[in-house]
């Protein structure tokens, strides 16, 4: 049996497949900067989705770290996504992502491991993440530490506040 955790992890990789392989195919078609100009449009118009969705569900009363980390955690969470916080002090947090479904979609995909899976990371994941955040505190910064390079490995990534 299939646990929901499982199901859910699944169909995110599958529907992250479709997404990289179309976001490949237009790559293809009309080059490297006019995709990921289309990319960031479409990440701006996802994070007010996503953050007025997260927004009814927030607990009240958050501090910025703790709001950027819960937005994390959501985010990831909901996609059955691995994360762990490691380190947590006033001026950031790091979080550990083992399981994603983001990096496992990649595999499906053939991209091959390494620097390709580090550069759609940080130029397809890592943005929408970072949009949301800016919806709930515009200082809210994410920046990856570490970004996976094989399945054993996991992500390593940072929240903090602009000027910490």
């Amino acid at each position: 049996m299939v646990s929901e955790a499982s199901g859910v992890f699944d169909g995110v990789r599958r529907a992250y497949d479709l997404t990289i392989l179309f976001l490949m195919e237009v790559i293809e078609e009309i080059g490297t900067d006019p995709a990921l100009g289309l990319l960031h449009r479409a990440v701006e118009r996802q994070a007010d989705i996503i953050s007025d969705e997260l927004k009814r569900a927030m607990p009240e009363g958050l501090g910025a770290l703790d709001l950027g980390l819960e937005v994390y955690r959501r985010f990831m969470g909901d996609v059955g996504a691995e994360v762990k916080v490691l380190r947590k002090d006033v001026d950031s947090v790091i979080v550990s992502v083992g399981r994603c479904p983001f990096f496992e979609a990649f595999l499906d995909v053939d991209v091959d491991c390494g620097y390709f899976v580090s550069g759609l990371c940080t130029n397809l994941i890592l943005p929408s993440i970072q949009a949301v955040m800016k919806r709930f505190n515009s200082g809210l910064r994410l920046e990856g530490l570490t970004i996976r390079e094989t399945a054993e490995d996991r992500c390593l990534l940072r929240i903090l506040l602009d000027g910490s």
